[in-house]
């Protein structure tokens, strides 16, 4: 089956992190597909995100891990059916990242051939809720990452082919403000408002930004009262900060925690709950040497590809935490991830394929 007929077979089976039934539907197909091309699989279920897949090829002391997520942003009433116009593909999740999983088997299929399984192991991950953190599939990721070779990730390629060895950490948080409901007329002067002590609180932990060291923070989502004329007793904000230095990580927790303990408006309560949280990967000499190789043979395929520092977390975050050195990017390249708007450049995924399967043939001794 071509790059192209793997893209529509998998954008075409809608797969939103908390539709479970669809996940696994999709597993289902992607782990049949592996196994087509001589791999072993098993399907790790029991999760309330469905399963995850374990592909394995060879048994040889060297580890090459490939990974990548079936999961996407898009639940199946927002989802968007796969169609071509011209030169781009478009449909729920076709750049992040089931145009990362057609590149990813097509490599596969184009390098299997040549690797001795007596000297190599190929490792395929492909985890069910990447797109929230991987809570599920944090262990396998990283056991499987642990002693790797390398570690290659499909996530979508940047704008012009660009690779990524570096992303920030996220650390995800919850600020609940309790006050005194009540009248916002005739009850006013014996009540207090748990918005205005969210507002305070949320003004004070903006001060936490710090550019000149990449720590971001951000409340993406406040809700509380019930109409204009009532003053509330509830707010909550949910929010997260981000980091490249896994180091700033407990400072900014701390720091957050400080304000939220802070004396606030008379009457009102806080606390504040961290949940998810992604580490950060930093650029290593193994990653670096992972980059150089790729580069190399990118310009023998007439691009010149970049480092990319992003913001964006990743499941290669936890391969770098058990310490492989890693490469993301090698996926689709394309525009609008995580819009109904999402699409991927068709003419790219031959060169993607190619790096790919460059990258595998050179790190099992082919090349």
């Amino acid at each position: 089956m071509q790059a192209i007929e793997l893209l529509e077979k998998y954008v075409s089976m809608p797969s939103g992190t908390f539709d479970v039934a669809d996940v696994t539907a999709l597993a289902e197909e992607i782990a049949r597909d592996l196994e087509a091309l001589g791999l072993q699989v098993e399907l790790h279920r029991g999760s309330e995100y469905g399963p995850a897949i374990e592909a394995t090829y060879g048994h040889g002391p060297e580890r090459i891990m490939l990974m990548g997520h079936m999961d996407t942003v898009f639940p199946r009433r927002d989802y968007e059916p796969f169609r071509i116009e011209g030169n781009l593909a478009y449909g729920s999740g076709v750049m992040d990242m089931k145009g990362g999983l057609a590149i990813m088997n097509r490599a596969l299929a184009e390098t299997l051939p040549g690797i001795d399984p007596d000297k190599y192991e190929i490792k395929v991950i492909i985890n069910p809720d990447e797109e929230i953190g991987s809570p599920f599939s944090h262990e396998l990721i990283y056991s499987t990452a642990t002693g790797a070779k390398a570690c290659l990730s499909f996530e979508p390629a940047r704008k012009g082919g660009g690779l990524v060895c570096e992303r920030k950490g996220v650390t995800s948080f919850t600020v609940k403000c309790g006050g005194v409901r009540g009248h916002a007329g005739s009850a006013y002067l014996s009540c207090h408002s748990a918005i205005q002590e969210l507002c305070q609180r949320i003004t004070r932990l903006y001060t936490l930004r710090d550019d000149a060291r990449d720590i971001s923070i951000n409340i993406g989502t406040i809700e509380g009262g019930t109409a204009e004329n009532v003053v509330a007793d509830t707010a909550i904000a949910h929010g997260e900060f981000r980091y490249f230095d896994m180091a700033y990580k407990p400072e900014i927790t701390e720091a957050i925690r400080r304000i939220c303990a802070e004396p606030g408006v008379e009457g009102c309560t806080t606390q504040v709950e961290f949940g998810a949280s992604h580490p950060a990967a930093k650029l290593t000499p193994g990653s670096q040497r992972l980059f150089e190789l790729a580069q190399g043979y990118a310009r023998a395929l007439g691009t010149e590809v970049y480092h990319e520092r992003t913001g964006g977390a990743g499941d290669i975050s936890i391969a770098a935490l058990a310490g492989a050195p890693v490469l993301d990017g090698l996926g689709i390249e394309g525009v609008g991830a995580h819009t109904k708007g999402e699409y991927a450049f068709i003419d790219r995924i031959p060169y993607a394929i190619s790096l790919a399967s460059s990258m595998i043939r050179a790190l099992t001794g082919q090349a």
